[in-house]
């Protein structure tokens, strides 16, 4: 592995390499508010293995990359998919397999519909499509507050409490912070995995450590959704795309990952079961099985 900042967009971006740059690329985008490094090193080594070059990497305003007063200047999904071509543009790659997760799903579809030539593939995990006021919708329904336009479900009663109650009293100090964002984890989590707090914890501590400023990463619950131009343009999308959702996935349930294979035309439906808004050990295989056959392997 190697790590690396490279000029991207305009701004400093993070990044970290695993494999041979010789092999064909898999860019993992992660999603609103997360690290690049809370994508799993051990579905990173099957990646590898599976004979490609994979790149993880800070999104603005998290971890060790550009933050922003989101004030003076706020950035849209189609900026932060220009941040993603810019990575390309300084590891000299011309087109690359994306697999985003969440938020990184929503940022893949734009790069994929802004630049399809840039991407060989696309895999959306656990996210939603592009769609005119599905990020406001969430924040609403996450808020407790009625929802003005939501034609897909919204996040689970206990993942709603947990926001309303986080806004009421919020975290002051850094255990505080710490051990809101274990149990932020813990209610995401599926059942296909018991869950490892110890193990959480350190990763949590660690994000914590390695941030330029945790309060930065908040700004990605104010970017806006897709406009209606890039949601008609998924339609039309010819990019071979996979989509992989949990069956228990509490903050965009089901139907939200239904929704991307039915909006990207030929796309695949990969529904796990057990999976929620998380990246539990037993299933990472069967993530990388399924990311390696859409993408091509030589294992």
């Amino acid at each position: 592995m190697a790590e690396r900042k490279v000029q991207s967009n305009g701004i400093e971006l993070w990044t970290e390499s695993f494999g041979d740059s010789r092999d064909p690329a898999i860019l993992l985008v992660m999603g609103a508010s997360a690290q690049g490094i809370a994508w799993p090193e051990e579905l990173i080594e099957q990646l590898v293995a599976g004979g490609h070059f994979v790149i993880r990497y800070d999104h603005r305003d998290t971890g060790q990359s550009t933050c922003f007063d989101f004030q003076k200047n706020p950035y849209t999904l189609a900026d932060m998919a220009a941040d993603t071509v810019g990575l390309l543009d300084a590891y000299g790659i011309t087109a690359a397999h994306l697999v985003g997760a969440s938020m990184g799903g929503m940022i893949s579809q734009m790069v994929s519909i802004l630049h399809p030539e840039r991407v060989r593939t696309l895999t959306v995990m656990m996210s939603t499509p592009l769609r005119p006021a599905t990020l406001e919708s969430i924040q609403q329904a996450i808020q407790g507050r009625t929802t003005t336009e939501a034609p897909l479900p919204p996040p689970a009663p206990h993942i709603i409490e947990m926001h309303m109650a986080a806004a009421s009293k919020p975290p002051v100090t850094r255990q505080e912070h710490i051990d809101f964002q274990v149990k932020m984890v813990r209610a995401l989590s599926g059942s296909a995995a018991p869950f490892d707090e110890p193990d959480i914890r350190r990763k949590v501590e660690r994000m914590l450590e390695r941030a330029r400023n945790p309060a930065a990463a908040m700004n990605h619950g104010l970017v806006p959704s897709a406009t209606h131009e890039q949601a008609e343009a998924l339609k039309r999308l010819r990019v071979p795309t996979l989509v992989i959702h949990g069956s228990e996935d509490p903050i965009l349930p089901p139907a939200h990952g239904v929704a991307v294979a039915e909006t990207i035309p030929g796309a695949r439906l990969l529904m796990l079961q057990g999976l929620g808004h998380d990246f539990p050990r037993p299933l990472l295989g069967e993530m990388a099985r399924a990311i390696l056959t859409h993408a091509g392997s030589r294992a």
